[in-house]
């Protein structure tokens, strides 16, 4: 399926909206061999910036959605099309309606011990037709993949959410993709940890005013080096001829 996309500081994000998003993952579902979802924002595309091995697998994603509202607001700037923020956490959810609806699988792989299993609960409680295949934390080293790959693959699971937080979900999903038997790969960074209850999504007020990456940072005041991303980013759009090639 050809989606249309646009270059951000030279990172791939697809051209679509909430709805569209979820119309080409419905393809992606039915295909034979492992799909990759990624969900950048404008911390990640300025990771890509000097992290060459990121921005070639998110050029490489199935379907790579616009989570940053700075993304946003830059396409606006460049008159690139993007049209709509395309949140990761509201995505997971539209995701686990569908499964919820059709009785589809999924497998929860990341976050701190237990995170993983108190997010399975808390779906289950919400989709309660959804079956999980299995949890595992995100507390293993590199010589533990092909183990814990072959308990993916031994569980089959429809969907793989993937919370090891970027770079390294992106690049574990890449890495192991051909060998994952799953239909669906998506990196969820901190989505696992809304469901686990163990954080918060921002409150109406500030997701309605684009303000959810201020909550983050009141909240969690140790983001502050991660949220520099942010002001760098705002310059490069202002001021990079190059900045949508």
């Amino acid at each position: 399926m050809e989606l249309n996309e646009v270059k951000i500081l030279g990172v791939k994000i697809h051209k679509v909206t909430m709805n569209e998003a979820f119309n080409v993952f419905l393809n992606l579902i039915n295909m034979n061999t492992c799909q990759t979802i990624f969900t950048p924002n404008t911390e990640i595309v300025m990771a890509a910036q000097e992290d060459k091995e990121l921005k070639t697998i998110l050029a490489k994603g199935d379907l790579v959605i616009p989570d940053g509202i700075g993304l946003i607001y830059a396409s606006s700037l460049h008159h690139l099309g993007l049209e709509e923020r395309v949140p990761g956490v509201e995505f997971m959810d539209k995701i686990l309606k569908f499964c919820n609806t059709t009785k589809k699988s999924i497998y929860i792989l990341g976050g701190k011990p237990g995170v993983a299993e108190r997010a399975a609960e808390n779906i289950l409680e919400e989709y309660p037709n959804i079956r999980i295949k299995g949890t595992q934390d995100g507390y293993f080293s590199e010589e533990d993949d092909l183990k814990i790959i072959d308990g993916i693959n031994d569980a089959r699971p429809d969907i793989l959410f993937v919370a090891l937080g970027a770079p390294k979900q992106e690049k574990w999903i890449s890495k192991h993709k051909k060998i994952l038997n799953v239909k669906v790969a998506m990196g969820v960074g901190g989505s696992v940890d809304i469901w686990a209850g163990t954080a918060k999504r921002a409150p109406k007020f500030f997701i309605a005013l684009n303000l959810e990456w201020f909550y983050r940072l009141l909240t969690n005041p140790s983001r502050i080096f991660r949220m520099f991303a942010i002001p760098k980013f705002m310059i490069k759009v202002l001021i990079d001829k190059e900045f949508s090639k």
